[in-house]
């Protein structure tokens, strides 16, 4: 059940019923969540009569391209600007951190109202004027449906569209229904939206089953090379840009290793470095048993007790990688030789 108080919910309402343009957003290098809620959002905005765009700071990913039919999803670049002006309301989901908006943010924060609906832990320094979190939902897509409730959208059903982009996120965020979040409202939920004509095959076959050639050869770089700690209990990898190029793949192509890592037997804590000449993207995961979010707030993320991150700027990834391995030995210990 969702732990949102009635009366945030109601707070969203009348900022909503305040306005008439509205703008929609997530974080950068969107997922099936993030993608979903907005996309969910966005048709039920239209119906009331208001005036909406998405616009993300990065492009719409191959294979949540199902979930968006209408071609809503835009990406940013300066011809939003003038349009951008004219935003009384900004609403963005699944951000953990606000910094993450990107440009959109930060153009969305000069002159508009900041709501933030998320199921992620909130930063102490957060801009929202209404921020709305819940960190033991499944996915943010399950908020929006229990606010769909509280204000009696869900009758007699939702548009398939709607329903389509919410499956799409809570099967992302709840890995296909296995994750520790999942509970029996969960499979309530997906029973719903089943029920609302959407087909759970097809979602999730675009998802999980349409990887390009060039993320298998990035897949099998990776393998390759992959670092296992002294008993194997932890698994990481480094992408550089090098081995981008060799397997003609871009950064999207990533997404998706460090949870696939996690399922090697014996692992409890897997992560992934992405290097970009000093800019670095770690992605953690934890198999339920090691709490990892802190080890990303340490470098300034955050995310999940078992799903984090963080994005780091000026730092070696030699140091990186050796102050990780010294906070995970504390957790695991005897899994690395520290000096």
């Amino acid at each position: 059940m969702s732990n949102i108080d009635a009366k945030k919910w109601d707070n969203l309402s009348r900022a909503i019923n305040k306005v008439d343009v509205i703008l929609l957003s997530t974080h950068v290098n969107p997922d099936g969540d993030g993608l979903g809620s907005e996309l969910a959002f966005y048709y039920y905005l239209i119906n009331l009569g208001k005036e909406c765009r998405i616009i993300n700071p990065s492009a719409l990913p191959y294979n949540c391209k199902i979930i968006d039919p209408d071609e809503i999803v835009e990406t940013y670049d300066m011809l939003c600007d003038q349009w951008l002006k004219s935003v009384e309301l900004t609403i963005v989901f699944d951000i953990g951190d606000f910094n993450r908006a990107g440009t959109v943010g930060e153009k969305a924060r000069r002159n508009s109202t900041l709501i933030c609906i998320d199921h992620h832990p909130p930063k102490d320094d957060h801009p929202f004027d209404i921020n709305i979190i819940d960190i033991d939902a499944p996915a943010t897509g399950y908020m929006l449906w229990k606010y769909f409730q509280h204000v009696n959208y869900i009758e007699p059903n939702l548009s398939l569209k709607i329903a389509n982009a919410l499956y799409a996120s809570v099967v992302t965020d709840t890995g296909s229904f296995k994750y520790q979040s999942t509970t029996s409202d969960t499979h309530m939920m997906a029973a719903y939206l089943l029920e609302c004509g959407v087909n759970g095959y097809d979602i999730q076959r675009s998802i999980y089953e349409q990887q390009p050639i060039s993320q298998i050869n990035l897949l099998g770089k990776v393998i390759r090379d992959l670092k296992f700690s002294k008993n194997g209990k932890v698994v990481w990898t480094i992408i550089t840009q090098d081995m981008l190029l060799e397997a003609n793949a871009s950064d999207e192509d990533a997404g998706g290793f460090t949870e696939y890592l996690r399922m090697i037997e014996n692992v409890e804590v897997s992560f992934m470095i992405r290097v970009n000449n000093n800019k670095h993207r770690i992605n953690f995961r934890s198999s339920g048993n090691i709490i990892i979010n802190d080890i990303a707030k340490s470098f300034g993320g955050g995310g999940h007790k078992f799903a984090a991150g963080a994005s780091i700027d000026d730092m070696k990834t030699k140091n990186i990688l050796q102050n990780i391995c010294l906070l995970l030995n504390k957790k695991l210990p005897g899994e690395f030789d520290v000096n």
